[in-house]
């Protein structure tokens, strides 16, 4: 599951030191493995079918060297995994438990507590993202308590319904308000009939234990937004 990350890395590291990508030659690629990918992507319901292509081919793959036939079946493969997804969300519950998760970050974030969806791919990119809103708030005047977020490897966990982890944590008084902040999250998802498991260790994350993740991909038009 860390395999996007890795070859994030390693296709912008090639593209840097590149010097004449055209002449770059073809290679054939592992056509199971990105298939694994494009149904990660689709399966975790933040992109697109359009962003999703743009990730495949643009990131997750080196652009310079994948030959057309590649390219085809690329194209070809995501519109199967958004065919397959969305035939399945016609037959999704009106609420999922993503839909009741997403009820709680809203109470949450409405009590003080930023509340983030994806944040980031790693703990170290939602709290850095945690800590901009915090900042952006304080200038409007807007006091934030603390914050939770789960990022886009938590994500990939649980899209193979491993369980998705939170990050929790407190902005002042750390060391006497984080347990209670970790609390107060516990409580309002539980609120929303999930269940938790958390053990009031501060160190450790809250995980969310079974959830069933069923999110609907957002539409490539924006009149459907």
């Amino acid at each position: 599951m860390l395999r996007i990350l890795r070859r994030l890395f390693l296709g912008r590291t090639a593209k840097a030191q590149s010097q004449a990508p055209s002449d770059s030659p073809a290679e054939a690629i592992d056509r199971a493995d990105t298939a694994e990918q494009i149904e990660i992507l689709a399966r975790g319901g933040f992109e697109t079918e359009g962003s999703t292509l743009e990730t495949i081919l643009e990131e997750y793959l080196d652009p310079d060297t994948v030959a057309p036939d590649d390219r085809r079946w690329v194209e070809a493969e995501v519109t199967r995994a958004f065919a397959r997804k969305r035939a399945d969300e016609a037959t999704w519950p009106l609420e999922t438990d993503f839909d009741r998760l997403a009820i709680a970050f809203d109470a949450l974030d409405a009590r003080g507590i930023i509340a983030l969806h994806k944040a980031g791919y790693t703990r170290s990119d939602g709290i850095s993202d945690a800590t901009e809103i915090y900042h952006q708030r304080r200038e409007r005047g807007r006091a934030s308590r603390g914050f939770v977020f789960y990022h886009g490897q938590d994500v990939e966990s649980v899209v193979f319904d491993q369980g998705l982890y939170l990050a929790s944590g407190a902005f002042e008084d750390r060391d006497k308000t984080a347990a209670a902040i970790a609390a107060e999250i516990v409580t309002a998802v539980e609120a929303q009939g999930l269940r938790t498991q958390w053990e009031g260790d501060v160190g450790t994350r809250i995980l969310v234990h079974p959830i069933h993740w069923l999110k609907r991909s957002p539409s490539d038009d924006p009149r459907a937004a």
